[in-house]
């Protein structure tokens, strides 16, 4: 999270005045790994006007209070050091493999805190993502509470996307909406740390049939990699910008 400070509003607690922290919106360790010599990573786009290239650093802007920054802090060094520090065994089926013991509460804020950053931030990367007023306050009033709701709530389906292709666990992908609804639900989705992060944004999510593609209150996180709906949907998306990062090199 950021360490230089202006005075302001702090988008999730509303306090005024108060020194507000030059903040990831992505947070940083998400970006560690795709970082090259010269500390640039490399940016996938399919939207027109933010064209694909090289960013110098993380993407921040002064949006929280040191006491905001430190609740979401604490939600994504559990996160780092479960995905990318421990390396947990899992149970590997065929299309997923499935973590547990995973702590639901800590987990699932941290992916509601991502999706809601990418929301709330002004700056144009993230345009793409639109909430609305009424699930953007929704979010914040959770994150804020600490509530990290039912596990269709803004559910997320995670897919190492790496596995399938290769290039992705080198780059970041702006995140976008999906060009039609899936199953009658807005899905946002981008590419993070070679995983993929697909976002369900709905008012009727609690009549989402593959309700197992979420991580569980009981702390059992899925995982996603083969079948061929998965890959279809990965293909379709990541595909032509792999292919383009390619014709860069």
């Amino acid at each position: 999270m950021g360490s230089a400070t202006t005075i302001g509003t702090c988008k999730l607690c509303l306090k005024q005045g108060h020194a507000l922290r030059n903040s990831h919106i992505i947070p940083e360790f998400l970006y560690k790994r795709v970082y090259d010599a010269k500390g640039r990573f490399q940016i996938f786009s399919e939207l027109k006007d933010r064209p694909s290239g090289y960013k110098q650093k993380g993407i921040r802007e002064y949006l929280l209070c040191e006491k905001c920054e430190g609740k979401i802090g604490v939600w994504e060094k559990y996160v780092k050091e479960l995905l990318f520090d421990r390396a947990p065994k899992g149970v590997d089926f065929f299309d997923r493999i499935e973590f547990h013991g995973v702590d639901y509460h800590k987990f699932k804020l941290f992916q509601l805190s991502l999706i809601w950053r990418m929301d709330v931030t002004s700056l144009d990367d993230f345009n793409a993502v639109n909430l609305g007023p009424r699930h953007s306050e929704h979010l914040r009033s959770m994150l804020d509470r600490c509530d990290p709701g039912e596990p269709y709530e803004y559910g997320c389906w995670l897919i190492h996307g790496a596995c399938q292709i290769e290039e992705i666990g080198n780059a970041i992908v702006l995140p976008t909406s999906s060009p039609r609804k899936i199953m009658g639900h807005v899905c946002y989705r981008t590419v993070l740390g070679g995983f993929f992060w697909g976002f369900y944004v709905s008012s009727h999510m609690d009549q989402f049939t593959p309700e197992d593609i979420f991580m569980t209150k009981a702390g059992t996180l899925p995982v996603w990699k083969e079948n061929p709906q998965v890959r279809k949907f990965m293909q379709a998306m990541i595909q032509p910008l792999a292919d383009k990062f390619a014709s860069t090199q």
